[in-house]
């Protein structure tokens, strides 16, 4: 990814592994599911407010976060699927 515009941010998605119960059985049918966890590859320079100045951006690159189901587009960057998403749309790090 080049450079992100605004607030937008750039999330490598982390997949579900197999879940195991407590005695190690393994639950299928989970591994390769996408959750709302991922880690911020790029960031944008930050909202452009009206009086010229930028609004600091709270994220960045190399956090772990949670963001919104159904948030951002898919966007493949060499071989990575990446979500590109308003940075209002990232709730917490983890």
């Amino acid at each position: 990814m080049k450079q992100l515009f605004g607030n937008n941010v750039a999330i490598e998605p982390i997949l579900e592994e197999n879940d195991k119960t407590v005695g190690g059985i393994v639950i299928p049918g989970k591994k390769g599911q996408q959750r709302q966890l991922g880690k911020v590859v790029a960031v944008g320079k930050g909202l452009l407010l009206n009086n010229g100045e930028r609004a600091p951006m709270d994220i960045e690159v190399g956090m772990t976060v949670i963001y919104r189901q159904y948030a951002g587009i898919q966007v493949l960057d060499g071989e990575k699927k990446l979500l590109v998403m308003s940075a209002k749309d990232v709730i917490a790090e983890v």
